[in-house]
């Protein structure tokens, strides 16, 4: 739903995938919308603009109309899906006959109008699943009070079935597939990757920091990236409350997204003076926000499956950041990043203990500097070409069948 130039979350992914099978020799064309995310506007140049044809790097991109809403709410949402299948309906038809469509979902009905156009064209179908969409929207209630959970789920499994190939990103998400009865022959697991040597290209010290009037012996603790519900955010604001009397630490909430208001009332209710909102940052500005943050802040709601796995983590790794993770213990992202000893891990709501971690990052003890190194060791495995390189040998090796 979302591509280049958009770059936090599923579209980087989605992205990279196209235009590594391009530089691999491959025709790849794109079925997409117009650029909107994570800020949930479009660009002036797009606006009212029904359909276009863009070329990046050998790709491409059919774009339909997409509506955008200014918040997005659960019927909000599920709007903009319809107006995007309608018009990406139209494009897949203009792009024409495909001996592979690969799909980056949530949505889920973009996986089965994928195997419409499957049968369509006698393709193969590969359905990479980024993040089970009924499963998160219920446990956030944004679909409690409409019945449609049940067929929701009933498209699902069609699609599933109707797939050569149904991928997901961690572990536990390949868990959810074998617990929906996918056909164990066709399930993957795709995890999401990193190119090391770029992401470790950190932006121009102290560029951030005189940006925005952070002064040089403050210490940085941040996040970054889409403001969601499911994020639980008010745990940063929590925190900063309880350290307001340092002078020498700011909080930051850089991004924007669906709960970025609520946000901001809870913080002007908490009179939480040291944490700060920035709007969402370019990628130069995001990379110089990276050579200048002492800290960053990653936490995640607990929510009845495992199905969350931020898309930034692994360009933290390579960059050799401290990460502060606050999530539920019992998530696949807390065991993974505290049995590695990957980062400072806390339990969610856990103020306490999130206070303990805290403390620990002030006294700037020299195992900190070991959890930067043990991430940047552990990303390697998800290196761009190691990665890539493996799934598009079987998305080959699916047409050769």
């Amino acid at each position: 739903m979302a591509f280049f130039p958009d770059h936090s979350g599923i579209p980087l992914y989605s992205s990279d995938f196209a235009f590594y099978a391009a530089e691999n020799g491959h025709e790849v064309s794109v079925v997409t919308g117009f650029p909107f995310y994570p800020s949930w506007k479009k660009r002036k140049e797009d606006e009212g603009v029904l359909f276009r044809v863009d070329q990046h790097k050998n790709v491409k991109i059919y774009r339909g109309y997409i509506y955008v809403p200014r918040k997005p709410t659960g019927v909000k949402r599920i709007l903009q899906e319809i107006s995007f299948l309608f018009f990406s309906f139209i494009n897949f038809f203009r792009v024409g006959k495909q001996d592979v469509i690969v799909v980056f979902v949530t949505p889920v009905l973009l996986g089965l109008m994928a195997w419409f156009f499957k049968k369509v064209y006698g393709a193969r179908l590969v359905i990479n699943i980024q993040d089970f969409q009924v499963e998160a929207a219920s446990s956030l209630g944004l679909l409690d009070w409409l019945p449609i959970v049940p067929m929701m789920h009933s498209f699902e499994s069609l699609s599933f079935k109707g797939a050569d190939l149904v991928s997901s990103i961690s572990d536990g998400m390949v868990k959810i597939l074998n617990q929906k009865k996918v056909d164990e022959s066709k399930i993957y697991l795709w995890p999401n990757w990193i190119d090391v040597n770029e992401a470790s290209k950190l932006g121009i010290k102290g560029e951030f920091r005189k940006q925005f009037s952070i002064p040089d012996n403050s210490t940085i603790i941040a996040y970054a990236g889409n403001v969601g519900e499911k994020q639980g955010l008010s745990t940063l604001i929590d925190l900063a409350i309880h350290f307001k009397e340092r002078e020498d630490m700011v909080f930051l909430i850089i991004g924007e997204g669906g709960d970025l208001k609520n946000l901001k009332d809870y913080h002007a209710e908490k009179k939480a003076g040291n944490l700060r909102f920035l709007p969402f940052l370019n990628p130069q500005g995001y990379k110089n926000f990276l050579a200048d943050a002492d800290v960053i802040f990653i936490s995640q709601k607990k929510i009845p499956k495992d199905i969350y796995f931020p898309s930034k983590l692994l360009g933290l790794m390579a960059g050799k950041k401290l990460i502060f993770l606050a999530a539920d213990e019992e998530s696949e992202l807390y065991k993974v990043l505290k049995n590695n000893d990957l980062a400072l891990v806390g339990r969610i709501g856990n103020l306490t203990e999130l206070k303990e971690c805290m403390n620990h990052i002030l006294q700037e003890s020299s195992d900190l500097n070991k959890l930067k190194e043990n991430a940047w060791g552990f990303v390697r495995q998800f290196d761009r070409e190691f990665v890539l390189s493996n799934v598009l040998r079987k998305i080959e090796s699916l047409v050769k069948l």
